[in-house]
């Protein structure tokens, strides 16, 4: 890769320059969210670094990797100039089977659009990639059914609006040579390529895991939201190790640009690394990261009274933390330079437990892509996760306990572009009085 990235720098007998990197920004993410009515904020930035391939949009419909096709070459030929659109659809139907709050099913879904302009195929300057996105949902989730407060599915969380659409990320992404650059604008903190990055458990729910939990590590939601301004620096010093760090504003909204508010209360600052490694000849990854805001938050540690009674006052803590780790290993694959097999995921947070009402974190499962050589699109996933509630006093005495889960899903490709998995979930909420609950769904990915 390192090599393509070289090439993309040097000047072209005609004076034209190629471009082969391209960068995504993204984050760590997601909402710790007290049940359905409020939204946590997400997590910090990771920017994946990765060779840019132009999309094939040809093909008859069983094959192409979109259902719309190539719009009779004109999306081919946008593409081919450095401008790409894509457009995805997700679909959600769950029901509680047994336990949680109350029985009955809910239909939900989310739709994405991205608009990337690579400036070295258009002909400007080399290194450059603008990105737009828009996106919003449809619905109603399950997750005040279940009384889950990490929720059940990923995409009734974000964009943070309900039944709306709007711009959570405007970016601007340079690299000045395949080992340094930076990024700047209103940014997306989730994303399905990048972020706290896994091979098998990471996402927005579109695929993979639909359950949060699986997807992002929770002890980072407060100190980052899902959509706000900042800028980060990345440096990638070999193909296999990625970093980054930024400054970002605590306390983004989606539907709004921002600036009038720019670092009016302090300010969160991520560092994350990514390091691809080879044991036994077998592709993984080890990955490590941290926030530190130094925003003002509400202090656990003091009475109930004192948030539910106007005039008491409310003790603030000034500042907060996290860190965390994440790894993934293939023990199975028929190719080692294929991302294809089965493997293994875990991860583990930690936060300051004042602010923050998760104080520790665990998941670990087992995954697979494209096992069997006849269903090379499918994939799978057996997840489980442990939440450990901060041991504060509103914690206790609001009843905000531990929280665990299992899921299981196995995603089925009808076509490249279209995807169906089944979905079961086993889930024991934060809330000492609700029951466990037992929850099946399925998911419809559609890629436009």
């Amino acid at each position: 890769m390192k090599q393509h990235l070289q090439d993309a720098f040097r000047p072209l007998t005609d004076g034209s320059f190629q471009f082969c990197a391209r960068v995504f920004l993204a984050g760590v993410v997601f909402g710790a969210g007290i049940a359905h009515q409020a939204r946590a904020d997400v997590a910090p930035i990771q920017v994946e670094k990765q060779v840019v391939q132009t999309p094939d949009y040809r093909g008859e419909f069983l094959d192409r990797s979109t259902v719309t096709g190539d719009w009779g070459g004109a999306r081919q030929e946008l593409a081919n100039a450095g401008i790409t659109l894509t457009a995805e659809l997700t679909q959600v139907y769950q029901g509680v089977v047994a336990g949680g709050i109350d029985s009955g099913s809910e239909y939900m879904g989310r739709g994405q659009t991205t608009l990337d302009f690579d400036t070295s195929k258009m002909g400007l300057w080399p290194g450059g990639v603008f990105t737009v996105m828009a996106e919003g949902n449809f619905g109603q989730g399950l997750t005040r059914n279940t009384g889950s407060l990490l929720g059940v599915n990923a995409n009734e969380l974000f964009p943070e609006i309900e039944n709306g659409y709007v711009l959570p990320q405007v970016t601007y992404t340079q690299f000045f040579s395949p080992e340094f650059g930076f990024a700047l604008g209103k940014f997306a903190t989730l994303s399905k390529t990048t972020g706290d990055m896994n091979e098998f458990a990471h996402g927005t729910g579109t695929r993979q895991f639909l359950n949060p939990a699986l997807s992002f590590n929770p002890v980072i939601a407060l100190t980052m939201p899902y959509s706000t301004l900042g800028a980060t620096v990345i440096y990638a010093p070999t193909s296999k190790w990625i970093s980054s760090f930024g400054a970002f504003d605590p306390h983004g909204d989606p539907s709004s640009s921002g600036l009038d508010a720019l670092f009016e209360n302090g300010a969160t600052f991520a560092a994350q690394s990514r390091y691809e490694t080879r044991f036994f000849g077998l592709l993984g990854h080890q990955l490590l990261g941290g926030t530190y805001s130094s925003s003002d938050y509400v202090d656990l540690d003091q009475r109930a009274a004192n948030l539910i009674f106007p005039g008491l006052p409310v003790q603030k803590a000034s500042g907060s933390w996290s860190a965390y780790w994440n790894a993934d290993q293939y023990f199975y694959q028929p190719d080692s330079s294929v991302d294809r097999g089965v493997g293994v995921f875990a991860r583990f947070g930690k936060s300051d437990g004042q602010a923050n009402p998760i104080e520790h974190f665990a998941s670990f499962g087992i995954g697979g892509k494209g096992v069997f050589p006849c269903r090379e699109n499918d994939s799978f996933g057996v997840g489980y996760y442990h939440a450990w509630s901060a041991d504060t006093r509103i914690t206790t005495t609001t009843g905000f306990g531990d929280a665990q889960g299992v899921e299981m899903y196995y995603e089925v490709a009808l076509t490249p572009a279209i995807m169906i998995a089944p979905d079961i979930q086993w889930v024991a909420p934060s809330q000492n009085r609700v029951d466990s609950s037992w929850n099946l769904g399925a998911r419809l990915y559609t890629s436009f």
